[in-house]
């Protein structure tokens, strides 16, 4: 993301007629109007392959009116955005294909898309291409969970942090983003020492005071130094003895984003995030923003 005032590269949003796609749109309106950023609404329809013998049975009414439909699922999600943020400049387009293979080769500030927890059963509003897009986007990626409403600068940014490339690029932006909206960040470092495998609390010799201490210790110090470059930011830390999943999961309850790096790093501070982030993607209670 860039830090610049005045945006480049659009917000992408994409739009399937759900009511999360929706919601993502005006989130992302609220936030362009504060970035000075352009928003792209983008819907996809099918390959033909896709109808299957309906293209030959019908002579194509089939695509034409799933067309129709999708533009006015991009008008509509339009409207409502220039209402609440009336000088965003909005665009729309319609892509053939999916809307992962578009999202994910295009070139954007921030990619926003609708979601909403799922279950054993049950995917996201976009279902595998939501995966994808978090996946193989080359920019940062928002799931907003919720009714679209902007970041609550009443609910902290938590940031996952493990000490990795990824993970500082995810507190750069958490700061970043909260700099912009007037929200606290909580960096939040769990560190599952104790779930290796023999090992415990009750373990004698290890000494769990120096550990704790420690580990409180490099991630006060760690994020410090980014920290100066956004000391208008509320900014406090929280290290537990967790797995980062279980506890970035419990912090969701009452936070107003996530935000993780694509991948971590493994040893004594966090695990890999691409588990943690594919994790958070289905269970966060909050939205949840993946940083490359």
């Amino acid at each position: 993301m860039s830090n610049s005032t005045d945006r480049v590269l659009p917000i992408l949003v994409g739009i399937d007629g759900s009511t999360e796609a929706d919601a993502a749109a005006l989130w992302a309106a609220a936030y362009a109007a504060k970035t000075h950023s352009s928003v792209r609404l983008i819907h996809a329809v099918p390959e033909g392959d896709w109808y299957g013998s309906a293209a030959f049975v019908d002579g194509g009414a089939l695509e034409r009116d799933l067309r129709m439909i999708g533009r006015k699922h991009l008008t509509r999600a339009a409207g409502a955005m220039h209402d609440v943020a009336p000088d965003v400049s909005v665009d729309i387009v319609s892509v053939d294909g999916t809307i992962a293979s578009y999202l994910s080769n295009a070139d954007a500030e921030l990619i926003v898309l609708g979601s909403r927890k799922s279950s054993a059963l049950r995917d996201l509003t976009l279902g595998s291409n939501t995966l994808r897009v978090v996946t193989h986007a080359r920019c940062p990626v928002l799931l907003v969970r919720g009714g679209g409403e902007s970041v609550d600068p009443g609910r902290p940014i938590v940031v996952g942090v493990d000490g990795s490339e990824q993970s500082d690029r995810a507190l750069s932006a958490a700061l970043e983003f909260a700099q912009t909206v007037g929200a606290p960040v909580v960096a939040a470092n769990y560190w599952g020492f104790a779930a290796q495998p023999g090992l415990g609390t009750g373990f004698e010799e290890i000494d769990w005071v120096s550990i704790r201490a420690h580990e409180k210790h490099w991630l006060e110090t760690h994020v410090e130094k980014m920290h100066e470059k956004y000391p208008d930011v509320a900014l406090t830390t929280v290290s537990a003895q967790s797995s980062p999943t279980r506890g970035l999961r419990a912090m969701s309850a009452s936070a107003s984003m996530l935000v993780v790096g694509s991948r971590g790093r493994g040893a004594l501070r966090g695990t890999i995030l691409g588990s943690v982030s594919q994790n958070l993607v289905h269970h966060a209670d909050c939205s949840v923003l993946i940083v490359r």
